[in-house]
This record gives C-alpha cells, structure tokens and sequence, in this order.
C-alpha cells in the first residue's frame, strides 16, 4: 500500500451514503488525497493516478471487488459492495485552465470554454471557481442541487436542469479512465477536442472513438476509474427565478409539449430555461411551479453562494416526521401539507430571484429520512405516466410523497436513463416510509403494465431488474458490455469492477 498520508485506509467498515439509507460491511476504505492538495500540477496528476492504478491492482490481486465513490451522494447503493473495497474520491479537487496549444485544431470548442476537473471535485466548487469575475464561464446545467462529485454525477447521471440541454454528461468533452494497466484519455471521434501531447500530461493515452466515449460517459462504475473529466462551460448568466401556483388543467401543454402558450408562466412569449412542476399526488390540483429565465450576466457582477453546510440544525427533521408517520398514518395530508407550505410558498417578498447557476443550485445538506426515485418518460406520456403513477398512490396513500417532473434533452451516455428525445423526468420525493417504498415499487409495476416505455435513476431508489434495463435501453445493453470488454479485456478484472447488482441486471456479461 501507498505512504498513509496519501492513502488513508479503514479496514472492517460499515460503509454509510449521504442519505443514511444504505448501509454496507466493507473489507476496505481507501480516501485517496493528491500530495500536495492546496497545488494543482500535472505530474501530481500522474502521480495520484498511478496512486489509483495501484489500488486497483492490489485489488485484483486480493481477489476483491473494489468500488470508486465522491461524496456517497446516490440513494443507491451502486458506489458500494458487500466485502469489497471502495475508493473514496472526494478529496481528489483540483481543476485546470486549458492551454491554446493543448487544444486540438479540429475541435469545435474554444479553450477558455474547456475545464480540466479531477473527479472528486464537487459541483459547488466548480461552480465557484468557473463563475469568477475573471474567469466569467458557468456549466449550462447540473443537478437539482451541486454536492455531487463531478464523477459521480456523471457516472450515475443526474438529470439536469435545463430544458434545451441534456444531463450533465453531455457536458462532457473527455473522460480519463484509469485500470490497473492502462490510463486512458477517451474522447469522441466525432467531436476531437484536445492533443495527443495534453493526454500524455495525464500520463494517458489518446483514445478517440465514439462507443468508448459514449459508454464510459455514464460508467456505473464498472469500467475502471475515472480520474478526471473535461467540460464544456459556457459565458455566464443569470436564471430569473419565480415559483407559482397554477392549475394542473392548465399545464397540461406545457407538461406534455414543452408549449407554454396559455400554461400561466410569467412571460409565455419566451421559453424557460428551466422548468418543474411539482403535484400532490392526493390532490393533483395545484402544479407548484418553479420556472426560470436565462439573462445575460454583467460583467461586475459578484456572487454570493452563501452553500448550506451539512452539519446545519433540523436535517434530521425528515426522519422525526418519517417516524411519527409510521407511527400515525393519518398524519401523511399533515406531514406533506407542512412541507409543501414551507418549500414551495410563493415569496411575495421577492417575486424574481437574480442569480448565478452556483448560486440558483445551492448546496443541499444531508437529509436522513428521505426517499427519492426517478422515472424517465418520453414527453408525450408525462401526464398519462402522471396518471399512472397517481393510481399507483392510491393505494398507498400515507405515503408522505409528492411527484416532481423535471426535463432534460436526450443524453449522450449509452446508458443514460435520459434516454428519450426529450426526457421528462418524474421523481417519486418524500419522506423514506415503508408505504414511500412501496409506492415506488408500485409506480414501477404499473408503468410496466400499461406498456409504458420509462428507464429509471441509477443513482436513485429503483427496482431495476435484468428485464427491466432490457426493455428500457434494448441494445444499448449488449453495445455497453461489448465495449466493456474492449476496455477491461480481462475477465478477472471485469469481475473486479462489477458488483452483485451489476450481475443482476445484465452488465457485466
């Protein structure tokens, strides 16, 4: 093993995520830091991604299954295996200006559009050091929050938050890939963007080849270790933020078409950036809706991030209601009135919010007692999968939930679950309850059985079943474990970078 201030290892662990929900026995820990963390260099690159190959080869050869994980961010428990080893990335956060001549002739991106980010950087300070005065770029789309580690965030895919962009992959320009043997710098061959010579910084080589690219774009983990991405910003602006409280009769274009003639927005002769609409499923009467519109930013102007911390007073407060809620089913219309009257109150204060990306998509502290599950649907089905889902609620109807749709582009990734043309996202988001479980169980089973075509958040609470991922992604499946093999030719180190869920579903053949 590697000197302990580089490698700090935990033997015999309960590995925990952020969100307390899953709970892991592992044989190893391994938080993994860069020599000198304050002094970002290429050849401290090379040497903590050496540091990473050495891990994994020390893996192969105990016989063990070994897992990468950022900030322990997924609802699932895709970072960790029972009795394996996982390599904790977050403290791996350096970030690089590109050179004019690290960029290729051919490519289509300008360099100062072009980011270098070390994997366990999370999406808050991305967001902080890409929105400076100086530098004045932005990412054109995240999550719904920024403590995600650009890895995992990429690996698992996050949906989004614009409505013209896809998730957050497709951001994505390169993608270095470490295995015990080899450190790959993968880009598509359809969009060259950086030089041979910038790869062999990294201690990489070049790859450029559309499948590798698409498939390692959303990894699951199971292709080896990616150490850093690099990202396509964008000049900075500012999102106009405002929440209303429209009908659901009147949203039904805007839900299923992307039209918002007539939907109540507050400027429906221009198109929104951003837009959710969040329904009590007891209800489904009131469309609370989050719409945002994208300005041009000054340049003067200065942020103020002001990102929640995740020791802030009352993040416990989900579990307390979860807990009196099982206690008292009655309480379920209370509990959810309560929560949607303090989160999704219209601010007469401040009907319109300026902001940065960085600012808008602030920090979301840990929240023990939630429950969280995506479905993807194609945008023509949103309010049949609405009513679909609503069906499925009733019958579980103490479950503290509401249903949350969000729209992304079609995703690059082969196995992104933003699969369609566009996507809309439907998030089961609630209290974590036995009935909140069911009812996800439940969604999933119905959709199924109406024929619907969905594909779920691999990062998420799920149900996902080798038949399941087969009748969402088809033949990305067989493409996604060929490529793999190309990438991970030996079989015992496949076996490595899988886990008993991977078998389960298919991906690893």
């Amino acid at each position: 093993m590697m000197p302990p201030n580089q490698i700090q290892v935990n033997n015999n662990i309960e590995w925990v995520n952020h969100h307390f929900n899953i709970k892991v026995p592992i044989a190893k820990r391994l938080r993994v830091h860069n020599e000198n963390p304050t002094r970002a260099t290429m050849s401290g690159m090379r040497a903590t991604a050496a540091r990473l190959q050495g891990i994994i080869a020390d893996a192969l050869a105990a016989g063990v299954q070994i897992r990468a994980c950022g900030s322990r961010w997924s609802f699932s428990d895709i970072p960790a295996v029972k009795d394996g080893w996982v390599v904790e990335t977050a403290n791996l956060d350096w970030t690089f200006n590109v050179g004019a001549s690290d960029v290729d002739l051919a490519s289509a991106t300008s360099r100062d559009d072009l980011y270098l980010v070390q994997c366990g950087t999370n999406i808050s300070k991305i967001n902080e050091r890409l929105e400076t005065k100086t530098r004045r770029r932005a990412l054109r789309t995240s999550g719904a929050s920024n403590g995600q580690t650009i890895a995992g965030a990429i690996g698992t895919g996050v949906h989004g938050s614009a409505i013209d962009v896809g998730a957050m992959e497709s951001e994505v320009a390169g993608i270095q890939l470490l295995t015990a043997t080899q450190n790959l710098w993968i880009e598509p061959a359809r969009a060259p963007v950086m030089t041979a010579n910038f790869a062999a910084k990294l201690g990489a080589t070049l790859v450029r080849d559309d499948a590798k690219f698409d498939a390692a774009l959303v990894s699951l983990g199971a292709l080896g270790i990616v150490h850093s991405v690099m990202l396509r910003g964008t000049g900075r602006y500012l999102l106009n933020s405002s929440m209303l409280h429209i009908p659901f009769g009147q949203l039904q274009g805007a839900l299923n078409m992307l039209d918002f003639r007539g939907s109540g927005l507050p400027d429906q002769t221009r198109r929104p950036y951003f837009f959710q609409v969040i329904l009590d499923p007891s209800k489904m009467d009131i469309g609370y809706t989050t719409v945002r519109y994208k300005e041009l930013c000054p340049p003067g102007y200065g942020a103020d991030y002001n990102l929640k911390s995740e020791a802030e007073p009352g993040t416990d407060l989900p579990r307390l209601i979860a807990s009196a809620i099982k206690m008292f089913p009655d309480l379920r219309d209370t509990a959810t009135s309560l929560l949607i009257q303090s989160e999704l109150k219209v601010r007469s204060d401040r009907p319109h919010e300026w902001r940065l990306p960085g600012e808008t998509y602030s920090f979301t502290s840990a929240r023990e007692g939630i429950a969280s599950s995506g479905f993807a649907v194609p945008i023509a089905q949103v309010t049949t999968a609405l009513e679909i889902m609503r069906q499925a609620f009733l019958v579980h109807k103490s479950a503290p939930v509401v249903f949350t749709c969000r729209y992304a582009q079609k995703s690059p990734g082969m196995m992104a679950f933003t699969r369609y043309d566009p996507s809309c996202v439907i998030d089961i988001d609630g209290i974590d309850t036995p009935a909140t479980r069911k009812l996800i169980t439940l969604a999933g089973q119905r959709l199924e059985a109406a024929g619907m075509p969905f594909t779920q958040h691999w990062g998420k609470m799920h149900d996902l079943t080798k038949a399941r991922v087969r009748r969402g992604y088809g033949g990305s499946v067989d493409r996604w474990n060929q490529v793999r093999k190309l990438l991970l030719p030996d079989a015992a180190e496949r076996d490595a970078f899988s886990s008993p869920f991977l078998d389960d579903v298919g991906l690893n053949a």
